[in-house]
């Protein structure tokens, strides 16, 4: 069973005695949203995202640098200064959670290759970069955690560079799960989030052309449907504090609705009849 604990790094390598995260896409949604959680229990965070996140950047432990995940050739440049420590010291956790939907929804042959390899660079050639970095660390982290998406398991029509690059994000954490055993790999479906990319591709203008999407849309309106980034952020700190309670395995993607849902049942059985 992982735990993530403040005893995985020598105690000279943090600032107040806490542990230490990598998060990408810090400036909202899910990234935020973690960013603002292990902040609260004093962890120091570093962040990246090509956008500013005003609210933390007074707090002392919170370590920003902006960066554009898409220029892979730059990809050095972002653990410079500042994050120079990220690299020589490590982290417990990092996120790999920045991604971008491709301006979905519409058909596949609409998209041009620039289009996906854009995609492509953000959602899972940057996430390859960074991972060869946090790994070559002397301190390696215990665990890592991918933002994937069912969009990589249940293809949708209208959603080709999304769908396709979250299946090759999920591969990617399988693949590095096998290779690196000493690290556990977290691959998370996290779904029914409300977040701007959610909304993008829910209620997109031509989100009424595709089936499946306008049934998503649907679902996305009822009551009680989408949860908060806020939540969803809890849950994954759970998940990956006691993965065995979860039933989640290195490298393995999960749906987070099911593994959700599959713990409350263990947890709170229906009465027999």
């Amino acid at each position: 069973m992982l735990t993530v604990k403040c005893d995985l790094l020598p105690s000279d390598s943090r600032e107040n005695g806490k542990g230490r995260v990598f998060i990408t896409g810090v400036s909202s949604g899910i990234g935020e949203a973690l960013a603002e959680l292990y902040l609260q229990k004093g962890y120091s965070v570093f962040g990246t995202s090509r956008r500013q996140p005003y609210r933390f950047m007074s707090n002392p432990n919170f370590h920003f640098r902006p960066f554009d995940l898409s220029k892979l050739s730059d990809m050095g440049e972002l653990f410079k200064e500042n994050f120079s420590d990220v690299l020589e010291h490590g982290v417990d956790v990092f996120f790999l959670n920045a991604g971008v939907s491709g301006n979905v929804p519409a058909r596949s042959e609409e998209f041009t290759l620039e289009e996906l390899q854009h995609v492509l660079s953000v959602n899972v050639l940057a996430n390859k970069a960074i991972l060869d970095l946090m790994l070559s660390s002397t301190h390696r982290p215990a665990a890592c955690v991918l933002s994937a998406s069912m969009a990589g398991v249940r293809f949708r029509a209208g959603t080709l560079p999304y769908s396709l690059s979250k299946s090759a994000l999920s591969a990617l954490g399988g693949v590095y799960a096998e290779e690196n055993k000493d690290i556990f790999f977290a691959v998370l479906g996290l779904c029914n989030v409300d977040t701007g990319l959610s909304r993008q591709v829910s209620f997109s203008q031509r989100t009424a052309d595709f089936p499946d999407l306008k049934s998503l849309q649907q679902r996305a309106l009822s009551r009680g449907y989408m949860i908060s980034a806020a939540q969803r952020a809890k849950d994954i700190l759970s998940v990956i504090d006691s993965p065995d309670e979860y039933g989640v395995k290195s490298g393995i993607f999960v749906d987070m609705r099911t593994v959700l849902a599959d713990y409350e049942k263990v947890k709170n059985p229906l009465p027999q009849v």
